[in-house]
């Protein structure tokens, strides 16, 4: 079960990333359907219907396309584990009979009969596992966090339900729990049913979600938008489907760089593990205990990461909007102005009526990354405290009485409670940066750092060198490619070029 667990997990987490990248498209679209049906309203914008709305349908359109590329990907994913999982298996040291070589440890090998069922079956759930992150993905972009919350509840208390009762009962089980459930008989399904209750979890909550999104009129379903029979509806109803094969390519191009970052960063945690793991069994223990509490303070930190990841998507967006209809306006109706308050003045050929309202949404991208980055250094802090009275209070139940792994995990909670505002503060601005589009920015930075953290990891020596070494590495080089790619987004690198590019045009 460890060995699938760990393919699933790189497999499927791989996959987390499209959360990110498809909210931060979908909160752009909306950003854009809002900006155009302000200013459409001002000057009867071809693309505003009757009723004055604009129907937000490129939001719906990129939801829609997110959702059929997730069922291809799962499928994909399926097929791959279903042909190439006895090799998988036997990359992580779990030979087939036929396969073993001489000097193998026997009980190795019978454990491939039921690792292969349990890798079969839960491959299954592939489709409902991508599509689970895709539309998280898409309710976090319309700033919906509740129903991915309620789904993800559940998920987890079906599985919580399912799991015991399809890998217990049957036949000759007799009472207790090995019998029955709840006072329900289980199906006595071993290993499967593990299998098949994690996957029949996953499906129930990709259906709820597409329930959910079929009701909201993302799926095609939902209530009729006014005006949509009016001639600028249809003539907008055509430019959308034309633009189709842009959005396919953009939220393709998202998500694959996407998915390199995160496989880059699952690549340097797993070597971070295989180094521990050499250094013998209390080690590993300790550090997978450690990892499981920087993951539960890191879970918490990254909640400040989706605000602002959907709050700079969509003034990001807006303010793209602003400039592309600048751009429009004839030069005759342009000004020069001055664009900047240093003593280099550089003049920018912008149009007067509009320079306003770009100032005012720089402004404001500028405010809410400095909010962001301030908030992300307190939570960081408090997040360092919770560490810290974690190990004061060092609870057995939390922490194991296990004497070995127990000093370990002693010496180790200090250097973690440490790193808590590094790490709050990298995944706020990568959140940032995330919602400014730098998605290569980002695949480019995570993987770089992954590769600098492998080598600073082949050196360590000890439990505190894999944690201060490589993974301190791995974050900040994370931090540094997210800052500059935020302070690119606040036009602190190509500012100058811009308007020397306006200017010679």
């Amino acid at each position: 079960l460890g060995a699938c667990t760990s393919i699933f997990h790189l497999s499927f987490h791989c996959f987390r990333a499209t959360t990110m990248s498809t909210s931060s498209l979908v909160a752009g679209a909306l950003a854009r359907d809002e900006q155009r049906k302000e200013q459409g309203a001002n000057n009867d914008d071809a693309n505003i219907d009757s009723s004055g709305a604009y129907n937000q349908k490129e939001a719906v359109l990129i939801a829609q396309t997110s959702i059929q590329q997730a069922l291809i990907t799962g499928a994909i994913i399926t097929a791959f584990l279903l042909a190439f999982g006895p090799k998988c298996l036997i990359a992580m040291g779990i030979p087939s009979p036929a396969s073993s070589l001489a000097g193998n440890n026997a009980v190795e090998s019978q454990l491939y009969p039921s690792a292969l069922t349990y890798l079969n079956h839960r491959s299954l759930a592939a489709p409902a596992v991508v599509v689970l992150s895709a539309a998280e993905g898409i309710f976090r972009g319309y700033g919906d966090v509740i129903t991915p919350w309620k789904v993800s509840c559940v998920v987890a208390l079906l599985n919580l339900v399912l799991d015991p009762f399809c890998m217990f009962g049957g036949r000759g089980s007799g009472g207790g729990i090995a019998g029955k459930v709840g006072g329900a008989t289980g199906l006595g399904m071993g290993i499967k049913g593990a299998a098949v209750a994690t996957a029949f979890s996953q499906a129930c909550g990709a259906i709820l979600y597409g329930r959910w999104l079929f009701r909201k009129g993302l799926l095609g379903g939902g209530k009729k938008v006014r005006g949509t029979e009016s001639g600028n509806a249809e003539h907008q109803k055509a430019a959308l489907e034309r633009r189709k094969r842009t959005i396919a390519i953009a939220i393709l191009r998202a998500n694959a760089a996407m998915m390199a970052k995160q496989g880059s960063l699952l690549l340097g945690w797993a070597y971070a593990t295989s180094r521990a793991t050499r250094m013998g069994h209390a080690v590993v223990a300790s550090h997978q205990m450690a990892l499981s509490v920087w993951l539960v303070v890191a879970l918490v930190l990254e909640g400040a990461g989706v605000a602002a990841q959907v709050l700079m998507a969509k003034e990001w967006e807006g303010l793209k909007v602003l400039e592309e209809k600048r751009e429009k306006i004839p030069a005759s109706n342009a000004v020069a102005m001055d664009d900047d308050d240093d003593d280099d003045v550089v003049l920018d050929v912008v149009p007067d009526s509009m320079q306003p309202a770009v100032d005012r949404k720089r402004r404001t991208i500028k405010s809410l990354t400095l909010y962001m980055l301030k908030l992300s250094i307190v939570q960081g802090l408090l997040g360092s405290l919770s560490v810290l009275l974690l190990r004061r209070w060092a609870p057995d139940f939390i922490l194991t009485n296990d004497p070995a792994v127990r000093r370990n995990i002693l010496v180790l909670l200090p250097h973690i409670a440490a790193q808590m505002a590094l790490v709050s503060v990298t995944l706020v601005t990568e959140a940032l940066a995330i919602g400014g589009g730098r998605f290569k920015w980002l695949a480019g930075g995570t993987t770089v750092s992954s590769v600098v953290a492998i080598v600073k990891l082949r050196g360590a020596v000890d439990l505190v060198d894999i944690w201060n070494g490589g993974i301190v590495a791995l974050f900040v080089g994370r931090l540094v490619t997210a800052s500059l790619a935020v302070m690119d987004m606040n036009g602190l690198f190509r500012r100058r070029e811009r308007r020397q590019k306006k200017i010679d045009g």
